[in-house]
């Protein structure tokens, strides 16, 4: 045996015997963490590299009583710090430390040289801006954070590539035009390279943002944003010279707090698609363009203080920057009047009939789950070249799908592009509804969110039989049905009797009757899905003619072949025999298997763990939840009786845009699975859960 170190080798005492040391217990443990910790610092050198140099300029800073980036406000310097470490971190990982390093000292050091140049040139023509730059510092903090986010952007998804250029160039114009320092200059030189410098280094992020994703609701959002935040600036750093810096002269300070802090409100109810951010926008881009006009242009004239200097650049420059700080409100304001349309968030219209939304799936690929999309309170959503549609509903501002697109695989990325650019032109979060994993891995790489919500159960009935160990339960639930006279009976909605008809509305409404919670809806259907000329139902019938149980079960189509059902109502009546639905979906498998049919989907469980076993946070999230609703639901329950069957589990996705929206599209999805959960519904659930602990006992 190879020698081990002496803290690993265990003690012997007198007996002979091994003994374990006290003292050596932790040491394993502390030097393993430790070397994992090494490991992991050793994959960040350059983030490490610049944390320590922050460091010292900062404690450099406070021994000369200088901020490092904005001065008087250590606020401000420190988050400009923290975003340069944050930046680094980013772009290590986007684009790797020997690029991360080079960028970082290139791009910064171009843009300082660019400013001073430009600096340099103004001066010797005597132009204002330049003149008052002149001297100041050009190189910040912020200016090598602004670089590595320009630079990193090139290497993420595009969703995320687009969002971060967005929020980068948002910020750095604002402080350009209403700061209009030095280091603003650079910093605004910096973000134009680092961007360049990426697109060159990651060549697959070298095209533009798309038309799409730069709707005008983008841009009225970003510009309310620059106009508010810029007004705001004007009272944090020292001496603004921006071009739209005016705008702090000719009001009051606390006159251009309100006016910052309402353009803000007015940026986010826009964003929002409400109409309310209209008024406010509008309201206050009025007041501030007739209080600047009033300042800048009516006082000047009706006091005769305005007289001809010239066509000197300063007297030019002057002039407009004060006629610039006037107009663009007004071009704002006028851009926003015309945009209105577009700008307030579409209403939701369900759809009233589903015939062409039929046609497609049965030429089509919606996946197991597609035919859910033809229920009431849907709307359908058609690609503008007929590649396919989208099933969905909208709840707040969150439109939660129904599942796939309903189109072929070779198509199913352009429909999720065209319909979430649909959902951004009228003020709706695109939110995937338990979609699978084709979907997923489409977004999953443009930077989207995928959350695990479900797992659906797929039976492969090409080899279904009763035989086996597992399948124990199926096999005694037939026999009984045998021995009882229960047999099962292939039909649709339509073709049953009266009778018949009010025996299945019972089964399935005392069913509902009995939960603690009302009834689910949006993804799961219930007595009023049943009657639909393509829906087909398993019904047990006993001996004495009556009806015990029934299931339904949804056609699943591929590229124009019925190739398998999916089970959604599944019900069994007070007299049902014990095991009557599992007879059910048993003979429901063997009659597809004769058919020529593939698979049987038992459709998806909600809160399922594909993983039983992972400790990722989500999945905890999921037990937890399914624990909470088991007494109303029984989620638990239903991915237990599936397991009978011996059927593969699919996992159920929820893709949202960023982590952000998770709280929202929630709250929607709470509302559609659960339009009439009221306080007294909860108060019942707890006393579920307490009959349930105390049975326990």
């Amino acid at each position: 045996m190879a020698d081990r170190p002496s803290w690993f080798t265990p003690l012997v005492d007198a007996a002979g015997s091994r003994t374990r040391c006290s003292e050596t217990v932790p040491i394993r443990p502390a030097l393993a963490r430790l070397r994992l910790e090494l490991v992991r610092l050793r994959r960040w050198p350059v983030t490490l590299v610049v944390t320590g140099v922050l460091l010292v300029l900062v404690v450099a800073a406070r021994l000369t009583h200088a901020e490092p980036d904005f001065p008087h406000h250590p606020p401000v310097a420190c988050l400009a710090l923290v975003a340069t470490v944050l930046a680094a971190a980013v772009a290590e990982r986007s684009l790797g430390s020997v690029r991360t390093a080079l960028l970082g000292v290139l791009v910064p050091t171009a843009a300082v040289l660019g400013t001073q140049l430009a600096v340099t040139v103004g001066t010797a023509l005597g132009e204002a801006h330049a003149e008052e730059v002149h001297g100041q510092p050009l190189l910040a903090p912020s200016v090598v954070a602004v670089a590595l986010f320009a630079a990193a952007s090139a290497g993420m998804p595009a969703q995320r590539r687009w969002r971060v250029r967005t929020v980068l160039w948002t910020v750095t114009l604002t402080l350009l035009l209403f700061a209009g320092h030095g280091s603003d200059v650079t910093r605004a030189l910096a973000a134009l390279l680092g961007t360049a410098a990426g697109a060159l280094v990651v060549h697959r992020a070298s095209r533009p943002v798309s038309r799409d994703q730069l709707t005008p609701r983008t841009v009225v959002v970003a510009t309310l944003v620059a106009l508010g935040g810029g007004s705001l600036v004007t009272l944090v750093v020292p001496d603004p010279d921006g071009v739209l810096s005016p705008f702090a002269d000719a009001m009051s300070d606390r006159a251009v707090v309100l006016v910052g802090v309402l353009l803000l409100v007015a940026a986010w109810l826009v964003h929002r698609g409400r109409r309310a951010g209209i008024v406010v926008a509008v309201g206050v881009l009025v007041v501030l363009t007739a209080v600047l006009a009033d300042a800048f242009l009516i006082e000047p004239v009706t006091d005769a203080a305005v007289q001809w200097q010239g066509l000197g650049l300063d007297e030019v420059e002057w002039q407009v920057t004060l006629l610039g700080a006037w107009l663009v409100p007004a071009a704002v304001l006028l851009a926003i009047l015309v945009l209105r349309g577009r700008l307030v968030r579409a209403p939701f219209r369900a759809a009233t009939g589903s015939a062409d939304l039929l046609a497609m799936l049965r030429g089509g690929d919606a996946g197991s789950l597609g035919h859910m999309g033809t229920w009431r309170g849907n709307a359908v959503w058609s690609h503008p070249d007929g590649l396919g549609a989208v099933a969905y509903r909208v709840r707040g501002d969150v439109a939660l799908t129904v599942s796939d697109p309903v189109c072929g695989a070779d198509d199913r990325a352009a429909v999720i592009a065209a319909f979430a650019a649909h959902c951004a032109e009228n003020g709706w979060i695109p939110a995937f509804t338990s979609v699978h994993d084709p979907v997923r891995a489409i977004l999953a790489p443009e930077g989207w969110t995928a959350l695990p919500v479900g797992v659906e159960a797929v039976l492969d009935v090409t080899t279904f039989d009763l035989r086996g160990k597992r399948r124990q339960d199926l096999r005694t639930a037939s026999n009984r049905a045998d021995r009882e006279g229960v047999r099962d009976e292939w039909t649709r909605f339509g073709q049953l009797d009266a009778g018949q008809r009010a025996e299945v509305e019972l089964i399935c409404t005392r069913w509902a009757a009995d939960r603690r919670l009302p009834e689910m809806g949006f993804t799961l259907g219930g007595f009023r899905e049943l009657d639909d000329p393509d829906v087909r139902l398993a019904l047990a019938i006993d001996a004495s003619g009556r009806v015990t149980a029934v299931t339904s079960w949804l056609p699943v189509y591929s590229c124009g072949t019925l190739t398998g059902y999916t089970l959604d109502v599944m019900r069994r009546g007070e007299g049902g025999m014990p095991g009557v639905v599992e007879f059910l979906i048993a003979r429901t498998a063997i009659r597809a298997r004769e058919a020529g049919l593939s698979t049987l989907s038992l459709s998806g469980t909600p809160l399922a763990a594909h993983d039983p076993a992972s400790h990722a946070v989500l999945d905890r999230g999921s037990r937890l939840l399914a624990r909470v609703l088991e007494p109303a639901y029984g989620f638990r329950s239903l991915q237990r009786f599936k397991e009978k069957f011996g059927a593969q589990h699919e996992p159920l996705w929820l893709v949202v845009p960023t982590p952000l929206h998770v709280p929202r599209v929630a709250r929607a999805l709470a509302g559609a699975y659960l339009p009439g959960l009221r306080p007294r519904h909860l108060w019942e659930l707890r006393r579920a859960h307490r009959a349930a602990a105390e049975a326990r006992s």
